[in-house]
Order: C-alpha cells, then structure tokens, then sequence
C-alpha cells in the first residue's frame, strides 16, 4: 500500500517515526480511506525497521501480527441484502485492551489502528478515553476518521492530526477524479467503453469509485459551508450520486453481480440536471 502515499506525507512520517519527541497517539483524517490505511502501515513498518520486510507487511495486512490490532466496524447484512457497517462498540475496544497490555512480543512496541473511529459508540469512545488518558510507554495507538470533528473532542485533543486532502493523493487518484468531470458529458458510447474497460479489474473499479465518493463528498461539504439556499438543490442532486455510487461499490463488494453491468447502469445515471 505504500504506493498510495504521496511523498510530502511520506516524508512528513518519515521524520515523525525519527523524533525523539513522538506522541503515542494519532489520528489520520480525510476522505482518502486506502491513503490513511496505507500511511498509517508504513508508519509502523518505519518505526519498527521493517520497510523491506515483505512478510511483516503481508502479516500485518492480514491482521495476524501479535504485535498490531486493528479495530473496524463489523458488516452485516440487511433485510434488503445490502451490507451495513455496525458501531464500533465497547467489547471490541476491551478485546484490543487485553492485548495492548501485553509487552510487545516481536517489536519494540504495540500498535493498535482503529478504522474509521467515527463509527466509535458512546460506549467504545469512553473505553477508549480511559486508554489515551493513561497512555503505555510501549503502545502507539493510530485513529482513522473521516474529519476529526467525527470522533469525540476528548479524544481528537489528545491525538496528533494528520489531515489526507485530494492534493496529497498520488497521480492515478488524480485521474480517476478527472474521468469523474468527462463522465457527466459522453454520449452513452463512450460511457459503455470506459466501463468494459475500467470492469476489468474489480479491485481497480471499486478504487476509482472510492475516488469519485471522496470527491462528491468534498464538494457537497464545500456547498453546505456556504449556507446558500440557492445550493440546496445541487447538495441534494450530489447526496443522490454519491448513494448511487456507493451502492455500485456495494454490489461490486459484496455480490457476484457483474461488474460492467453496474458500472454501466451507474454511468447512465450519473447526469447533472
């Protein structure tokens, strides 16, 4: 993942994984999900010594490493058959407790990353309170969240910030956002072409529907900070798209539905009226 990052961020986590003077606790925000995942990865292989170790990073990425947690919010499905994400309740937080309070077994320290922290409950958010008030000389805990207006004052306070904007991401993301803007205006050819082509690589076409939420996101965010009645229309017409896109990551995710067929019905109904 570490492909994901841009240099300036890399560079910045460099130097933050050298200081003599860390803290023990962040939080990565933004709309880049792969960027925070991935930047929140290298800064652990970085303090570590393990940039080169392929193996560290596979059993990291899997979630086996004795010495990293990672808490994310459970999915289930639903009655309609789509899957939700859950809270991120308590007994997930004391489960990573029992394991923080262990000495490190292979590394010089215990790493817990906590995906999206924003689905954090009341409860969860508490628990995890307790462990940033009485912090371990041997834990670094790592939030990700959306903004850090998401997750609870008392805990973004005691946490170092480090934002994921649009121009931190690298030159591929850039492109997906571009490919956004040309969508709005083909003719339904040219759609069916950028789909038959995009389909073919599951994985990719979910990236590049990730890109165009974050993006659709960003600019309906931009329009409410005006507070301008006459933008009310355009929030809502962008709310639909962004519900329309995330439900073709959805099917692409979770179900056998062929891809080229979402894309396609996605890309028809994806017009600024």
């Amino acid at each position: 993942m570490d492909e994901i990052i841009s240099s300036k961020i890399k560079n910045y986590l460099d130097r933050l994984a050298q200081s003599k003077r860390r803290p023990s606790s962040f939080i990565f925000f933004g709309t880049d999900e792969e960027g925070k995942i991935g930047a929140a990865f290298y800064f652990i292989r970085k303090i570590s010594g393990k940039t080169g170790d392929d193996e560290f990073l596979g059993r990291m990425r899997a979630g086996i490493h004795p010495d990293i947690v990672i808490i994310e919010p459970e999915t289930v499905e639903d009655k309609k058959g789509r899957m939700r994400e859950k809270e991120i309740v308590i007994e997930q937080i004391r489960k990573a407790q029992g394991r923080m309070k262990f000495f490190p077994y292979e590394l010089n320290y215990k790493f817990c990353i906590i995906k999206k922290a924003q689905k954090l409950n009341a409860e969860a958010s508490n628990a995890l309170l307790k462990i940033l008030e009485e912090p371990t000389a041997s834990t670094i805990l790592i939030l990700l969240a959306g903004d850090v207006d998401s997750v609870l004052p008392t805990i973004s306070s005691r946490c170092a910030a480090l934002r994921f904007s649009r121009k931190d991401l690298p030159a591929w993301s850039e492109e997906n956002r571009k490919r956004l803007r040309e969508i709005f205006i083909e003719d339904i050819f040219d759609k069916f072409n950028y789909a038959e082509k995009v389909s073919k690589d599951k994985n990719g076409a979910i990236e590049v529907l990730k890109d165009w939420e974050a993006v659709m996101a960003d600019s309906m965010r931009n329009l409410a900070d005006k507070n301008n009645s006459t933008d009310r229309e355009k929030i809502r017409k962008i709310a639909s798209m962004i519900r329309e896109n995330r439900g073709a990551i959805d099917k692409m995710d979770y179900s056998s539905a062929n891809p080229r067929s979402i894309l396609e019905n996605l890309f028809l109904g994806l017009q600024w009226k």
